[in-house]
């Protein structure tokens, strides 16, 4: 009889933490965003390296912020927590022979559960 008073305490103790120790995978909202010089708007040039990506605005929540520089490869990478749809801002600015140039481009992106959502932002030069 004292086995049985041992046993169905373990027993429900097993059950209650199977019960309630689910494991559900945390879900992310990944994003690349890729910047190329535009002459006209509507035509794709050469990918830029070094320009400034932000996602979000000011008066966004932090979580919805993201700000950083493309890579080699002119893509700009980060995860956010939640889905959300963001404005994203770029700029980049060098000077070539004296003369200070800078390119702008805006957009905006649609953040999916689990998808990694690509955004390709052309950028033209502001006069």
């Amino acid at each position: 009889m004292k086995k049985y008073f041992v046993f169905i305490p373990i027993v429900i103790a097993a059950v209650l933490i199977f019960l309630f120790s689910r494991c559900e995978k945390e879900v992310t909202y990944p994003v690349k965003v890729i910047c190329n010089f535009s002459e006209t708007g509507i035509d794709t040039g050469a990918v830029i390296v070094g320009a400034t990506v932000t996602i979000g605005k000011d008066n966004y929540a932090p979580f919805a912020q993201a700000t950083g520089l493309t890579d080699a490869t002119g893509a700009f990478k980060y995860t956010f927590q939640y889905e959300a749809l963001l404005d994203i801002t770029t700029t980049y600015t060098y000077i070539e022979d004296g003369v200070t140039r800078t390119y702008i481009g805006a957009g905006q992106i649609k953040l999916m559960p689990d998808q990694l959502v690509e955004k390709t932002i052309l950028m033209i030069e502001q006069q």
